[in-house]
């Protein structure tokens, strides 16, 4: 039934079959693995190391096993914490290197003192992928083959190298999904994209020739309304520009004030924000509940946390709030994750580098066949994620392991999304990984959080893989009242929808909803569900761009660096792509990486702006015709919260409901607009809204008029504001 497959020296095996392939082997089969009855000598006998390796990871797939009772995970918890911990216990041999590096070692000891403290009564579940994952890493460097369930697929050979060193990223081991049918024969699309101008200034990310991997992650956009003016402006975040001979050229991020009419003015300096550091991501929120919204930009190096001080300037106060941390931030988010009223902050990070090495790096892979592409990030270093618990008085707290949300894998994030996914009033959240398994953290109450993601289906895809995992968004795609999550990857893979299937299991739908075979080539970044053409149901907008900058020069691979961003229409469950008929503005050829979305013009409709590597970006007007109606909110909080992000709203117009949620980041790096707008079609009647905030309180509006922005105030529920646009 199995058989042996050896990888090419030098060639680093792909993470996501070792995933795969306990599963199979343990929970296909439903053979229990015999438990060791003692745990192995540490030392730097390499058997003995395998074996312990081994072993942990099969006490680990026990414990994830549905079904277990708690004594059972409690005792399994106790003898993987062992065997860990065993691991990281390798002394140096006299005159020789240990077999594991010295940091290796103590993330296993950190990783098995986590283990071995019991969660919280009545938790018991144990999602083992991250512990997997650094398992791997000890097998990365123990083994140069190993033994699988399966047998190698693909439509194309895998990555290859020119040198013997290792990385890439996780990609489809498959053959491309069936050509989907032609969606030009759908007629014209509803809503139409035109590029318009107002947004001058370039972002930039490293040389032009992409040889080290933090060149090739570009950087997010945020919309919203730092002047409290009703207006959404426009922040922008770049990293440094790299000459050809390395030198580091750096530039500044740039605030848009928008002066209406899609009119802006650049700001940046005046408003303090105009930093210029290698810039990753950014998210909004008011941490510090004085009614400003502030920013919190991500960075390779330290972060920054810009105060709004509310006379149209900023004052970045990160150090002494405590937040400015270090490394490769990525993804970010503000969310209430105690339901105490304040906001905490989750920060994702990438892949620990230095200066030093982004000099000098060199591109030692081979694409396809093709281009010599960067290491990484498969076999480099991670870093990892970060959870700040607001302590109500202006500072946060370094808080993950007491929260649930470490991360001992130290996984390569990328995308974070807050939400609340089983609708229970408590904010989860789902962390998009590169060529890890995905991260979802199931919020139990009290400010702890339990790590489910296998569990529930949303670690790996529907083939058992880990991808190349970048942006992600939530929203309800099918109309049934639950919300569902989509994660753009790599290109020569599967864009793939996981469908909330009952509040705590999701399947890949990715294939059935006709989003496969229409995004397996492009390599997607920015993505979010948007109404685009108003008709009540959630449509898709991706930001695509390649990260290998001569791809081009090798025609027979038909792939391009600049690739065309893509609008997927609804048609009821199922989507279509309707970008070559939405307009000259989805023709537009770019390298796209952040994405966000809002109503920049106040006509009721979604707008789209994408940050493009080395190039201005992409500003999208949605022109569509279709006579719809529409209704939006602003939401107000009492309290710490004052913008009510958590917020679940829920509307119910003309006999159907739709569920929407205020929401801090997302999407690839990016921010997008902080008011709800919901599509209603042709109903133009009156509609009743219901908004659950972070903790349960529900709050309730009936008989409001549709073709407005309402301002609802949640300190007094019978009362309601309208603004016209």
């Amino acid at each position: 039934m199995f058989k042996r497959i050896s990888f090419p020296s030098g060639l680093s095996t792909p993470r996501p079959f070792i995933l795969l392939c306990v599963g199979v082997s343990l929970l296909a089969s439903g053979a229990s693995p015999q438990t060791p009855s003692a745990v192995p000598a540490a030392g730097s006998d390499r058997p003995a190391l395998r074996e312990l390796r081994r072993a942990a990871a099969d006490l680990l797939e026990q414990a994830g096993r549905s079904g277990a009772s708690r004594d059972a995970v409690l005792r399994l918890r106790k003898e993987a914490a062992e065997r860990l911990e065993a691991l990281g216990r390798e002394p140096e041999p006299a005159g020789s290197a240990a077999l594991l590096p010295a940091e290796l070692r103590a993330e296993l000891r950190g990783a098995g003192k986590e283990l071995a403290a019991a969660p919280p009564t009545g938790e018991s579940r144990l999602d083992p992928a991250p512990y997997l994952a650094l398992l791997e890493r000890v097998r990365m460097k123990l083994e140069g083959e190993i033994a699988l369930g399966l047998s190698l697929q693909g439509s194309y050979s895998q990555t290859k190298v020119k040198e013997p060193v290792y990385g890439g990223h996780a990609s489809a081991m498959g053959p491309a999904p069936e050509r989907a049918a032609d969606d030009s024969a759908s007629g014209p699309s509803p809503a139409v994209f035109e590029e318009v101008g107002g947004l001058g200034a370039k972002t930039y990310c490293g040389g032009p020739t992409k040889d080290h991997i933090l060149e090739s992650g570009g950087s997010g956009v945020a919309l919203l309304d730092y002047d409290g003016d009703g207006r959404l402006d426009v922040y922008l975040v770049t990293a440094a520009e790299l000459t050809k001979s390395r030198e580091r050229v750096p530039h500044r991020n740039v605030l848009y004030r928008n002066l209406g009419g899609l009119k802006f003015e650049d700001v940046s300096k005046r408003a303090g924000v105009d930093a210029a550091a290698w810039g990753n991501g950014v998210c909004a929120g008011d941490y510090d509940g004085d009614g400003r919204l502030d920013l919190y930009v991500t960075n390779w190096g330290s972060n920054s946390l810009f105060r709004n001080q509310g006379d149209g300037t900023f004052k970045d106060v990160a150090a002494s709030a405590g937040v400015a941390a270090s490394g490769w931030s990525t993804g970010c988010t503000f969310f209430d994750a105690d339901a105490d009223g304040d906001l905490d902050l989750y920060v994702a990070r990438y892949v620990k580098t230095s200066w030093d090495e982004v000099v000098a790096a060199q591109r030692t892979l081979v694409w396809r066949n093709g281009p010599h592409i960067m290491v990484g990030p498969a076999g480099l270093p991670g870093e990892q994620d970060l959870f700040f618990l607001n302590r109500g008085d202006g500072t946060f707290a370094e808080a993950s392991a007491a929260a649930g949300l470490s991360d001992p894998a130290k996984a390569y994030g990328f995308g974070v999304v807050a939400t609340d996914y089983d609708g229970d009033g408590k904010v989860d959240l789902f962390v998009a990984n590169d060529s890890n398994p995905n991260f979802l953290y199931h919020n139990v109450g009290g400010g702890r959080f339990e790590s489910v993601g296998l569990l529930a289906g949303v670690a790996v895809n529907g083939e058992g893989r880990a991808q190349a995992g970048m942006g992600a968004d939530s929203g309800d795609y099918d109309g049934d009242g639950r919300l569902d999550l989509v994660l753009t990857t790599f290109a020569h893979d599967t864009k793939t929808l996981f469908r909330n299937l009952d509040g705590s299991q999701f399947e890949d739908a990715s294939a059935a909803s006709g989003l496969s075979a229409r995004t397996f080539d492009r390599m997607g970044w920015g993505v979010s569900f948007l109404d685009a053409d108003l008709d009540g149901r959630q449509d898709l907008f991706l930001a695509n761009g390649h990260i290998f900058a001569d791809i081009d020069d090798f025609p027979d691979l038909k792939e391009s660096f600049r690739q065309k961003n893509q609008l997927l229409l609804n048609a009821g469950g199922t989507y279509r792509d309707a970008s070559p008929a939405a307009g000259v503005g989805l023709q537009v050829q770019r390298v796209g990486r952040g994405l966000a979305v809002g109503d920049l013009d106040d006509d009721g409709d979604p707008d789209v702006v994408v940050s493009n590597v080395d190039d201005v970006p992409t500003l999208l007007e949605n022109r569509q015709q279709t006579g719809h109606h529409w209704v939006a909110f602003r939401l107000q909080s009492a309290g710490g919260n004052r913008f009510a992000i958590g917020a679940r709203v829920t509307l119910e117009a003309g006999g159907a409901r739709q569920i929407r949620e205020v929401r801090s980041g997302g999407s690839y790096l990016s921010q997008s607009d902080l008011r709800p707008l919901f599509g209603l079609g042709s109903y133009a009647g009156p509609v009743d809204v219901e908004v659950v905030m972070p903790g349960g309180q529900r709050y309730r509006w009936q008989g409001l008029a549709s073709g407005r922005l309402h301002v609802l105030d949640l300190a007094d529920a019978h009362r309601v504001a309208e603004r016209r646009p």
